[in-house]
């Protein structure tokens, strides 16, 4: 084997690897409910590698999901006051 074919045959080793990294980190993603476009960003070198980062960043992700919405919230829940006493009708009515 020439040295051109090994580095051919480690160069397709290493795009192999990605892919299955990338579909792993994918798949971890959908079923933790994150966006799957970050899994391109969160590949390791091999599987437990792409599970530390891929559950690191769903930890995170989450934890400032979390945070922007109790920002948005307001801090004290809205008191609902009830109605007013009803006035009588007046005028002309609808006929049923």
């Amino acid at each position: 084997m020439s040295e051109e074919e090994k580095q051919e045959l480690e160069t397709l080793r290493r795009e192999k690897t990605a892919r299955e990294q990338t579909e792993r980190a994918r798949t971890a993603l959908d079923t933790a409910g994150v966006p799957a476009e970050f899994a391109a960003l969160l590949i390791g070198g091999d599987d437990g590698d792409t599970d530390g980062r891929v559950g690191t960043f769903v930890k995170t992700y989450q934890a400032a999901l979390s945070q922007d919405v109790r920002s948005r919230l307001p801090e004290k829940s809205p008191v609902v006051t009830p109605p007013g006493p009803q006035r009588a009708k007046r005028g002309i009515q609808r006929l049923r």
